[in-house]
């Protein structure tokens, strides 16, 4: 009987290591300056998404639903998945966006992104919409699993700070004029 119980007891504990411990897998999003706001997500230990947006102000914006729901598969092949919308109204968004981790795809209003290495996007929301990728390294991981969404956080704040590209968004830099003082 002590083999018995002792053998059930082993196999739910092994049922329950398929599913990733928590913290490792979640979303946030916050206002990092006026007016660019940013959502993100990660999967065990690793960002998976990095959107630094500028809302469309003529739709309505809900900033309390800016950090997508994620779908956090108990099976490491399935993967996870996140969806969210840039105008904080999941149901009925004018602008969605999805990500998958097992396809490494993020889905921007219909238009397809493949990322592998640094997928973050600058968005300017708006009839039409613009849509940069940036291929920015996320190096590094945290120390321990409650310190993962303070660590994504702190990456999230870092690439804006170290990147120009982020830190000068929404900025669209100049357009290059030819120079009129060249013959043809």
């Amino acid at each position: 009987m002590t083999r018995i119980l002792a053998a059930t007891v082993a196999c739910l504990a092994l049922l329950g290591c398929s599913k990733p411990p928590p913290g490792l897998s979640g979303t946030n999003g916050f206002k990092l300056k006026d007016p660019v706001w940013v959502t993100y997500g990660w999967s065990k230990g690793r960002m998976i998404y990095v959107i630094y947006f500028v809302p469309n102000t003529a739709n309505a914006f809900n900033p309390e639903g800016i950090a997508a729901t994620a779908k956090i598969s108990a099976d490491t092949k399935e993967g996870d998945y996140f969806d969210g919308a840039f105008d904080g109204y999941l149901e009925k968004s004018k602008s969605p966006f999805k990500a998958n981790t097992k396809t490494y795809e993020v889905t921007i209003e219909g238009r397809n992104f493949r990322y592998s290495n640094g997928p973050v996007f600058l968005v300017t929301l708006g009839p039409p919409s613009k849509v940069q990728q940036l291929q920015v390294p996320i190096l590094g991981a945290p120390k321990g699993e409650e310190d993962v969404p303070a660590f994504m956080e702190a990456q999230v704040r870092k690439l804006a700070k170290e990147t120009p590209k982020i830190s000068e968004f929404p900025k669209e830099p100049e357009p290059v004029k030819p120079d009129k003082t060249k013959k043809k």
